[in-house]
């Protein structure tokens, strides 16, 4: 069996799951939690307490499997994004667990893109510079807190400090190592234009472990507390977005993952292809995959980052390249707590029953500002065209919408970069859009791709439970064990002229508030 470690960005959670893929009954442990969030835009966990959740999810997982007949072979562990933690020279924290979500970096990140080429920066990393990846957060800690930076012997992130505390070793998961914007994305390994501008040596950061590289041996007590780990491997950490796309059914460029939670993302895994061989030959491919696999110095060569997109890396020969907005479920839930919206089964009738566009409302829906596909931090929603006539229902359908014309710029992005021609299903996921059917249809009809359910409860642990099965060898292929896929929404055709023309007007109200007209508002939408 393998046990995986979901650190979530509202619970921690510990599961079990079979060499299928199987999640086991009775054996998930929650331990749910909220950051530390304040006015100056600070968003903090504490690391003492997040390794006191995982002990505690460890222990209830073990207590509802049943060890003696399979015993758990691997250790896997999906993680929210972009967390940062200084630690002294003993391992020990010198700060809290800064998150994602923290803000106050925002000005040193627009002087880095003074200083520095932010596209140049997305081609080496896959991230652009921005206040939630390391390096505007590291400028900010040197410039208000110099005393700690100065003592910090190691920054690492919390997945890092975990596996730290339970093997007594660090080492980084190349996939949660790029969502920090800190790694040359070519080598794999820490970026040196970003070591050196900032002033921080490459030993002040953990070493990236290559693919199926594992700590073994539980730190003392733990082991005395979990003998049923004991001869368990730990793989490197997954970053959450690259687990739900594995969980999912994603696992390679045939089939593009959708999400809306609370925000809302759109991903699919590309291989990384060889710089040294241009045969399209399946033998050829799979020669040089193993090659790459087997001589880690071997460059795989990337492809060129669209500026609408970010970059981030599932392991040495996969990439996981995508966009997300910082709107989704949270403008559903503004909308019902300001505008006293029906109960949701009523809701979604009148939703259901509204024309496309019917309202005549134009949206931009960036209440938290804007992150794909144009990358303005400063942008703030805007409800445009409202009459006496306009009812709260209209502008729940038109706030619908607006979402999904912002998803379908970053889908039409992807095509510039994914490797298999045709038009294949968005996988749908996420609470907020498995809740509104009447929201898949309207994405289908808008990118004119069709979108399929996807039925898996647990996709992000499924996600890292299967490429830990991958990488111990028991699974030869991760589209061995198929996700589980449900109801598919065909797009309407019909509905074609209609959208374009909405999608047309936000581009334009997009360009007179804010300021320009990105690259992304030259793409076609078909």
């Amino acid at each position: 069996m393998v046990l995986v470690l979901d650190l979530g960005s509202s619970a921690t959670r510990a599961l079990l799951y079979d060499e299928q893929a199987q999640l086991q009954s009775n054996t998930i442990a929650r331990q749910p939690f909220e950051f530390r969030a304040g006015a100056d835009g600070r968003s903090e966990d504490d690391p003492d307490a997040a390794l006191t959740r995982v002990e505690a999810v460890i222990d209830g997982a073990l207590s509802g499997a049943q060890i003696g007949q399979s015993p758990i072979r691997a250790i896997g562990i999906s993680a929210y994004a972009c967390s940062l933690l200084c630690l002294d020279e003993r391992g020990n924290p010198l700060t809290p667990v800064f998150t994602y979500a923290d803000t106050r970096a925002a000005e040193d990140a627009r002087a880095l893109r003074h200083e520095l080429d932010e596209i140049a920066a997305l081609q080496r990393t896959g991230c652009r510079i921005r206040a939630n990846y390391w390096p505007a957060r590291l400028a900010w800690l040197k410039r208000t807190q110099p005393a700690v930076f100065s003592r910090t012997r190691w920054f690492v992130s919390l997945a890092d400090y975990l596996g730290l505390k339970l093997f007594g070793r660090l080492r980084a998961g190349i996939s949660t190592s790029s969502w920090s914007g800190m790694l040359d994305r070519q080598t794999g390994d820490w970026d040196e234009t970003w070591l050196t501008h900032l002033g921080i040596a490459r030993d002040q950061l953990p070493p990236v472990a290559q693919d199926g590289e594992t700590l073994r041996g539980l730190a003392g007590r733990y082991a005395r507390r979990w003998p049923a780990l004991r001869e368990a491997a730990y793989y490197p950490p997954l970053g959450d977005g690259a687990a739900a796309n594995l969980g999912s059914g994603c696992v390679d460029d045939s089939r593009i993952a959708i999400t809306i939670g609370s925000t809302a993302a759109i991903r699919v895994v590309i291989g990384r292809r060889s710089s040294v061989a241009s045969s399209q030959n399946t033998e050829d491919r799979a020669q040089n995959t193993q090659y790459a696999t087997r001589n880690p110095a071997h460059e795989m060569r990337g492809v060129e980052i669209p500026p609408a997109l970010w970059l981030y890396r599932v392991d040495h020969t996969r990439d996981l390249i995508g966009g997300a907005t910082t709107e989704g479920g949270n403008v559903f839930a503004w909308l019902h707590a300001t505008l006293k919206l029906p109960d949701s089964n009523a809701l979604e009738a009148e939703l259901s029953a509204m024309r496309p566009d019917g309202h005549g409302l134009t949206v931009l829906p960036m209440f938290g500002g804007e992150r794909s596909p144009g990358f303005s931090d400063d942008a703030r929603a805007t409800l445009h065209g409202l009459s006496f006539d306009t009812t709260p229902a209209a502008i729940a359908r038109a706030c619908m919408e607006s979402i999904a014309f912002r998803l379908a710029l970053i889908h039409d992005a992807l095509r510039e970069v994914r490797q298999t021609t045709g038009q294949s299903a968005l996988i749908a996921s996420g609470g907020a859009l498995l809740a509104s059917p009447t929201w898949r249809q309207i994405i289908a009809d808008v990118t004119g791709v069709p979108v399929q359910v996807c039925e898996e409860p647990e996709a992000t642990s499924r996600g890292a439970a299967l490429l830990a099965l991958h990488q111990s060898g028991v699974l030869p292929d991760l589209a061995a064990l198929p996700a589980r896929l449900g109801r598919l929404h065909e797009p309407d055709t019909t509905r074609d002229t209609i959208y374009q023309a909405a999608m047309q007007r936000q581009v334009e109200l997009y360009r007179l508030l804010v300021g320009h007209t990105p690259s992304w508002g030259r793409l076609s939408w078909r």
